[in-house]
Protein backbone atom coordinates (compact mmCIF):
# COMPACT_ATOMS: atom_id res chain seq x y z
CA UNK A 1 0.00 0.00 0.00
CA UNK A 2 1.46 3.55 -0.84
CA UNK A 3 0.02 6.64 1.09
CA UNK A 4 1.16 9.71 0.11
CA UNK A 5 0.34 12.92 2.79
CA UNK A 6 0.53 16.06 2.51
CA UNK A 7 -0.54 19.63 3.98
CA UNK A 8 -1.57 21.53 0.67
CA UNK A 9 -2.28 21.21 -2.73
CA UNK A 10 1.67 22.01 -3.97
CA UNK A 11 2.60 18.57 -4.38
CA UNK A 12 4.03 19.58 -7.56
CA UNK A 13 7.00 21.61 -5.78
CA UNK A 14 10.66 20.23 -6.34
CA UNK A 15 10.54 19.20 -3.17
CA UNK A 16 7.57 16.72 -4.02
CA UNK A 17 8.51 15.67 -7.38
CA UNK A 18 11.94 14.57 -6.20
CA UNK A 19 9.84 11.32 -4.40
CA UNK A 20 6.63 11.32 -6.53
CA UNK A 21 7.99 11.82 -10.33
CA UNK A 22 8.17 8.25 -10.20
CA UNK A 23 4.57 7.41 -8.85
CA UNK A 24 2.57 9.73 -10.10
CA UNK A 25 2.61 8.72 -13.87
CA UNK A 26 0.84 9.72 -17.11
CA UNK A 27 -1.40 6.50 -17.62
CA UNK A 28 -2.79 7.50 -14.04
CA UNK A 29 -6.47 7.77 -13.09
CA UNK A 30 -7.44 9.48 -10.51
CA UNK A 31 -10.70 10.14 -8.44
CA UNK A 32 -11.03 12.73 -6.67
CA UNK A 33 -12.83 13.17 -3.09
CA UNK A 34 -13.68 16.48 -1.49
CA UNK A 35 -15.77 15.38 1.36
CA UNK A 36 -17.78 17.44 3.40
CA UNK A 37 -21.24 16.84 6.34
CA UNK A 38 -24.38 17.07 4.47
CA UNK A 39 -25.95 19.62 6.65
CA UNK A 40 -29.01 18.90 4.23
CA UNK A 41 -29.86 21.71 2.13
CA UNK A 42 -31.46 21.49 -1.15
CA UNK A 43 -28.72 23.64 -2.87
CA UNK A 44 -25.33 21.78 -1.38
CA UNK A 45 -25.40 20.22 -4.76
CA UNK A 46 -25.52 22.75 -7.27
CA UNK A 47 -22.96 25.22 -4.73
CA UNK A 48 -20.22 21.92 -4.85
CA UNK A 49 -20.61 21.79 -8.77
CA UNK A 50 -20.00 25.88 -8.85
CA UNK A 51 -16.78 25.66 -6.42
CA UNK A 52 -15.14 22.69 -8.57
CA UNK A 53 -16.40 23.07 -12.11
CA UNK A 54 -13.61 22.96 -14.80
CA UNK A 55 -11.74 26.58 -14.43
CA UNK A 56 -13.16 27.43 -11.32
CA UNK A 57 -10.07 28.81 -8.73
CA UNK A 58 -10.93 25.22 -6.48
CA UNK A 59 -10.78 23.21 -9.23
CA UNK A 60 -7.76 24.61 -10.85
CA UNK A 61 -5.59 24.33 -7.23
CA UNK A 62 -6.51 20.68 -7.64
CA UNK A 63 -5.85 19.80 -11.15
CA UNK A 64 -2.99 21.96 -11.39
CA UNK A 65 -0.79 19.92 -9.71
CA UNK A 66 -1.51 16.64 -11.52
CA UNK A 67 -0.87 18.29 -14.48
CA UNK A 68 2.59 18.47 -13.78
CA UNK A 69 2.72 14.90 -13.75
CA UNK A 70 1.20 14.71 -16.95
CA UNK A 71 -2.31 13.67 -15.99
CA UNK A 72 -4.57 15.09 -17.89
CA UNK A 73 -7.71 16.50 -16.69
CA UNK A 74 -9.49 13.55 -18.60
CA UNK A 75 -7.68 10.87 -16.31
CA UNK A 76 -9.14 12.67 -13.43
CA UNK A 77 -12.99 11.74 -12.01
CA UNK A 78 -14.43 13.67 -9.44
CA UNK A 79 -17.10 12.08 -6.42
CA UNK A 80 -19.46 14.73 -5.35
CA UNK A 81 -20.76 13.86 -1.74
CA UNK A 82 -24.09 15.36 -2.36
CA UNK A 83 -25.05 13.50 -5.64
CA UNK A 84 -23.00 10.43 -6.01
CA UNK A 85 -24.24 7.17 -4.29
CA UNK A 86 -21.87 4.52 -2.62
CA UNK A 87 -22.37 2.50 -6.10
CA UNK A 88 -21.44 5.68 -8.19
CA UNK A 89 -18.20 5.41 -5.44
CA UNK A 90 -17.61 1.39 -6.06
CA UNK A 91 -17.73 2.04 -9.84
CA UNK A 92 -15.04 5.12 -9.83
CA UNK A 93 -13.02 3.21 -7.01
CA UNK A 94 -12.43 0.24 -9.31
CA UNK A 95 -11.27 2.58 -12.13
CA UNK A 96 -8.80 4.51 -10.51
CA UNK A 97 -5.12 4.00 -9.38
CA UNK A 98 -5.18 6.78 -7.12
CA UNK A 99 -7.65 8.14 -4.55
CA UNK A 100 -7.39 11.80 -3.50
CA UNK A 101 -9.09 12.68 -0.25
CA UNK A 102 -9.63 16.43 0.44
CA UNK A 103 -11.67 18.59 3.02
CA UNK A 104 -11.41 21.47 5.45
CA UNK A 105 -12.49 19.64 8.33
CA UNK A 106 -11.71 15.72 9.50
CA UNK A 107 -14.74 15.43 11.39
CA UNK A 108 -17.08 16.70 8.80
CA UNK A 109 -15.18 14.10 6.46
CA UNK A 110 -15.54 11.28 8.39
CA UNK A 111 -18.97 12.41 9.19
CA UNK A 112 -19.52 12.41 5.25
CA UNK A 113 -17.64 9.13 4.97
CA UNK A 114 -20.19 6.99 7.63
CA UNK A 115 -23.03 8.74 6.14
CA UNK A 116 -22.76 7.43 2.87
CA UNK A 117 -21.44 4.08 4.61
CA UNK A 118 -18.11 4.00 2.58
CA UNK A 119 -15.85 3.52 5.40
CA UNK A 120 -14.91 0.13 4.09
CA UNK A 121 -15.18 0.43 0.00
CA UNK A 122 -12.43 3.00 1.31
CA UNK A 123 -10.51 0.79 3.47
CA UNK A 124 -10.03 -1.80 0.68
CA UNK A 125 -9.12 0.31 -1.92
CA UNK A 126 -5.53 -1.06 -2.84
CA UNK A 127 -4.36 1.52 -5.47
CA UNK A 128 -2.52 4.68 -3.86
CA UNK A 129 -4.00 7.09 -1.95
CA UNK A 130 -3.42 11.00 -1.42
CA UNK A 131 -4.62 13.31 1.01
CA UNK A 132 -4.51 16.96 2.06
CA UNK A 133 -4.49 18.28 5.92
CA UNK A 134 -8.08 16.87 6.71
CA UNK A 135 -7.67 13.86 4.44
CA UNK A 136 -4.22 12.88 6.13
CA UNK A 137 -5.57 12.96 9.05
CA UNK A 138 -8.81 10.87 8.94
CA UNK A 139 -6.52 8.15 7.05
CA UNK A 140 -5.36 7.82 11.09
CA UNK A 141 -7.01 5.43 13.21
CA UNK A 142 -7.28 8.35 15.80
CA UNK A 143 -6.53 11.93 14.51
CA UNK A 144 -6.45 15.57 16.62
CA UNK A 145 -9.66 17.34 15.91
CA UNK A 146 -9.69 20.63 14.57
CA UNK A 147 -12.44 21.90 17.10
CA UNK A 148 -10.31 22.87 20.42
CA UNK A 149 -13.39 21.23 22.49
CA UNK A 150 -12.92 18.25 21.25
CA UNK A 151 -9.89 17.52 23.21
CA UNK A 152 -9.54 13.46 22.43
CA UNK A 153 -9.75 14.29 19.04
CA UNK A 154 -11.77 11.54 16.58
CA UNK A 155 -11.33 8.63 14.97
CA UNK A 156 -10.52 8.08 11.57
CA UNK A 157 -10.71 5.33 8.79
CA UNK A 158 -7.56 3.23 10.78
CA UNK A 159 -5.52 2.56 7.15
CA UNK A 160 -2.49 4.08 8.89
CA UNK A 161 -1.45 2.97 12.37
CA UNK A 162 0.72 3.33 15.08
CA UNK A 163 1.97 6.76 14.98
CA UNK A 164 0.22 10.75 15.69
CA UNK A 165 0.13 12.90 12.92
CA UNK A 166 0.51 16.83 12.99
CA UNK A 167 -0.82 18.46 9.27
CA UNK A 168 -0.20 22.07 9.25
CA UNK A 169 2.26 22.40 11.68
CA UNK A 170 3.73 25.35 12.81
CA UNK A 171 5.59 25.38 16.39
CA UNK A 172 3.23 26.85 18.29
CA UNK A 173 1.66 26.50 21.91
CA UNK A 174 -1.21 24.17 20.14
CA UNK A 175 0.64 21.51 18.07
CA UNK A 176 3.52 21.15 20.60
CA UNK A 177 1.35 20.23 23.08
CA UNK A 178 -0.31 18.03 21.22
CA UNK A 179 3.00 16.38 19.94
CA UNK A 180 4.04 16.16 23.95
CA UNK A 181 0.85 14.32 24.77
CA UNK A 182 0.87 11.71 22.18
CA UNK A 183 4.58 11.06 22.81
CA UNK A 184 4.29 10.80 26.57
CA UNK A 185 0.99 9.74 27.42
CA UNK A 186 0.05 7.36 24.16
CA UNK A 187 3.58 6.21 23.47
CA UNK A 188 3.88 7.14 20.01
CA UNK A 189 5.88 8.88 17.22
CA UNK A 190 4.62 12.28 16.05
CA UNK A 191 5.52 13.05 12.30
CA UNK A 192 5.10 16.81 11.72
CA UNK A 193 3.90 18.23 7.68
CA UNK A 194 4.38 21.94 7.39
CA UNK A 195 3.09 23.64 4.55
CA UNK A 196 6.21 22.84 2.60
CA UNK A 197 6.08 19.01 3.16
CA UNK A 198 4.84 15.38 3.17
CA UNK A 199 5.32 12.45 4.11
CA UNK A 200 5.44 9.28 1.58
CA UNK A 201 4.55 5.77 2.89
CA UNK A 202 4.91 2.16 1.11
CA UNK A 203 4.65 -0.84 2.44
CA UNK A 204 5.60 0.09 6.01
CA UNK A 205 8.54 2.61 4.96
CA UNK A 206 8.47 6.31 4.83
CA UNK A 207 10.06 8.96 3.60
CA UNK A 208 9.98 12.38 4.86
CA UNK A 209 9.55 14.88 2.19
CA UNK A 210 10.26 18.68 2.39
CA UNK A 211 10.42 20.16 5.59
CA UNK A 212 8.40 16.85 7.07
CA UNK A 213 9.72 15.82 10.40
CA UNK A 214 9.71 12.70 12.84
CA UNK A 215 9.18 12.77 16.74
CA UNK A 216 9.81 10.74 19.48
CA UNK A 217 10.61 10.37 23.42
CA UNK A 218 14.04 11.11 22.55
CA UNK A 219 13.10 14.59 21.43
CA UNK A 220 10.74 15.51 24.57
CA UNK A 221 13.36 17.85 25.78
CA UNK A 222 13.87 19.67 22.90
CA UNK A 223 10.07 19.85 22.41
CA UNK A 224 9.21 21.00 25.89
CA UNK A 225 11.95 24.05 25.31
CA UNK A 226 9.90 24.67 21.99
CA UNK A 227 6.35 24.96 23.80
CA UNK A 228 8.12 27.11 26.60
CA UNK A 229 9.46 29.22 24.10
CA UNK A 230 5.83 29.30 22.27
CA UNK A 231 4.28 30.04 25.20
CA UNK A 232 6.24 33.01 25.76
CA UNK A 233 5.79 34.51 22.31
CA UNK A 234 2.27 33.93 22.89
CA UNK A 235 2.03 35.96 26.09
CA UNK A 236 4.24 38.67 24.62
CA UNK A 237 3.21 39.08 20.91
CA UNK A 238 -0.63 37.17 20.66
CA UNK A 239 -1.73 34.85 18.35
CA UNK A 240 -0.09 32.02 19.05
CA UNK A 241 2.96 33.52 19.55
CA UNK A 242 3.46 35.02 15.81
CA UNK A 243 6.46 37.56 15.21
Amino acid sequence: MINIILNRTNFNEEWAYEYLGGLLTADMHVLIMPLFADEGWAGDSAAFAQKYHRGSRSYEKIAEPFRAYQITDEQMQWFNPYLDDRQTLQRRLQDSSLVYLIGNDPDDMMECIEDKEIQDDLRNYTGIFMSNASGSKIMMDEYASDHEWKEDGGRGLGILQGFSLETGYIEDEKHLHRMIRSIEEKGRAVFGCPDKAGILIRDGHYDLMGDAFICSDEDLDHLYQAYEDARSRQEYYGDNGDW
